[in-house]
């Protein structure tokens, strides 16, 4: 079974057992969450569940509450800890729709096949998402739009894209 990594717990909120948290991206279906595990390092060996009494706020942060997390002495445990997810409780998208986890990490090729770099970070605007692309080299941004990006390919772990008049100028890193 994948975990994923929904958000880190940054601090304290209040006296109650509230914390802070921060997840990747502003996923409201996050909201909706019932049970997560919590680990420093390792979600497979080292961690622990918690069901999840409520998760509040528009944007980051929210504000997260753990089932008999009730003090802030409690709580300031598990500052620091991630929380994951099983990938079957993502919900499902439309179709040419992708989680954050899917993208980060796709190799970049042009429509003729020249590699470009990957994927390593998304930044999310009013519009369209921009991904990040770096070869370790050079670094470009790429819009996620269907003038430039061609295809997704997730099996094959790759994305085709049209380079439009500008968009590789040298940015070397």
């Amino acid at each position: 079974m994948d975990w994923i990594s929904i958000g880190k717990i940054t601090k304290t909120h209040g006296l109650r057992g509230e914390l802070k948290f921060y997840p990747p991206m502003d996923e409201t279906w996050i909201s909706g969450i019932k049970q997560a595990r919590l680990s420093f390092k390792n979600p497979l060996e080292d961690f622990a569940y918690y069901n999840i009494q409520s998760i509040r706020g528009k944007d980051r942060p929210f504000i997260i509450k753990f089932q008999g997390v009730d003090s802030i002495e409690i709580a300031s445990n598990l500052v620091g800890q991630v929380l994951y997810i099983s990938r079957d409780k993502f919900p499902d998208l439309p179709e040419n729709e992708y989680y954050w986890f899917q993208v980060e990490g796709l190799k970049v090729y042009d429509g003729v096949g020249h590699y470009h770099g990957d994927i390593e970070e998304i930044i999310r605007t009013g519009s369209n998402d921009v991904y990040v692309v770096r070869d370790g080299k050079r670094e470009f941004l790429l819009p996620m739009i269907d003038s430039v990006v061609k295809t997704i390919d997730l099996e094959a772990r790759k994305l085709i894209f049209h380079p439009l008049e500008g968009l590789l100028e040298d940015t070397s890193v």
